[in-house]
């Protein structure tokens, strides 16, 4: 499987509990290259002048940590429902607990990327037909993310409006949704899917979520 890698990989130390995760988000990081550490182990390496972590992702329940640490790192803060209105100085930004992948991806990818991606994505292989009136095209998704997906078909998808994409998703089922070509290739079309309502983003960024963590 396929996905997306940031430059090298980044160590990351974590102090925040499994639960203030949406399930499989630790895991979907490693595989997309994040080292994550616990709090303990980056303390101990610095100690150790072994290895220091480059941004830091605390639960605001240890919020004083970031007094209690000597050092300026960059840190991802996850917070209750009701947020944080006054964020310290070094926090880039707030994600609620329980984070979401797409979320605690997006701020690392602004801070540490010179070119950042908004959303994951991953390598895969489901059967696709694209329509637009009487033209198709089957083929397979090589690659998606809850915002578009790269499209190898059977002929070459000729450029001009928009076409209905058809895909198997998980527990979805069949879906179907509008999908605008972007840009094209010898392997294929990239494809940006266009208008969706929110529960088809979401079940797209949960898939996503679950291909990266399994």
């Amino acid at each position: 499987m396929a996905s997306e890698q940031p430059r090298g990989r980044v160590t990351i130390a974590v102090h925040a509990p499994d639960r203030a995760f949406a399930p499989g988000v630790q895991t979907a990081l490693v595989r997309l290259g994040y080292n994550l550490i616990s709090s303990r182990t980056a303390s101990r390496q610095r100690t150790r002048g072994v290895l220091r972590p480059e941004l830091r992702i605390l639960d605001d329940r240890q919020i004083e940590r970031l007094g209690e640490d000597q050092d300026d790192l960059p840190t991802i803060l996850l917070v209750g429902a009701q947020g944080q209105s006054d964020l310290p100085e070094r926090v880039l930004g707030a994600v609620k607990r329980r984070a979401r992948l797409a979320e605690v991806y997006r701020l690392l990818q602004e801070h540490l990327e010179e070119q950042p991606r908004t959303v994951p994505r991953v390598g895969d292989t489901l059967p696709a037909r694209a329509t637009r009136g009487v033209e198709a095209w089957t083929g397979a998704i090589r690659s998606i993310s809850e915002k578009g997906c790269f499209l190898q078909s059977s002929a070459p998808l000729r450029s001009g409006s928009r076409v209905e994409l058809c895909f198997p998703l998980a527990a979805q089922g069949l879906v179907q949704l509008p999908a605008q070509p972007s840009y094209q290739n010898d392997e294929g079309t990239g494809l940006v899917f266009d208008g969706l309502p929110d529960a088809t983003r979401e079940a797209l960024a949960d898939y996503v979520t679950a291909r990266l963590g399994n």
